[in-house]
């Protein structure tokens, strides 16, 4: 008997980053978590609104926290849509690179803002099709760079006089 060994490569042809659209909100305010996803050539991940009964709907959950709450609904920023030919359904998806946004309202100082996204990217040049998973972790400090420019505006006061 022979045996064999298998190396099975883990495809990610798609990458995800995340920021704050202010890195540093005021208590109050309603500001966006940005989600940005870079695909590989010949590759695209399916946005977060179309047509169910075909490939997977991005998601994307958050862990409760008493530092936030959620503004509307999960947004996906011009995606390409078209009617899948094998699912037969409208869908929606982004080649190159994409944004999906969730709005935030901050309701502390210190805000920690962490979850989870789930979704599906394709290849029309192979015909693969791969789950895209991953965790998000935000962290920021409601204010601070408003608390700098007040000291640089009383600094300059100072000077003036």
């Amino acid at each position: 008997m022979l045996a064999s060994g298998v190396n099975a490569q883990k495809v990610t042809p798609s990458k995800w980053s995340w920021a704050l659209s202010k890195p540093n909100p005021a208590v109050g305010e309603t500001v966006d978590i940005i989600f940005t996803i870079k695909n590989d050539k010949t590759w695209h991940h399916f946005a977060t609104d179309f047509d169910e009964g075909g490939p997977i709907i991005t998601t994307v959950k958050f862990k409760p926290n008493d530092s936030y709450e959620l503004v509307g609904k999960l947004k996906s920023i011009n995606p390409i849509k078209k009617k899948d030919e094998i699912f037969e359904v409208n869908v929606a998806y982004f080649e190159g690179k994409g944004e999906i946004r969730q709005s935030v309202k901050i309701l502390k100082d210190v805000v920690l803002i962490e979850g989870s996204h789930d979704g599906q990217a394709c290849s029309d040049a192979t015909g693969q099709c791969v789950p895209i998973k991953g965790a998000f972790k935000l962290e920021a400090k409601a204010g601070a760079n408003q608390d700098a420019l007040l000291k640089k505006k009383a600094m300059t006061k100072t000077k003036v006089k």
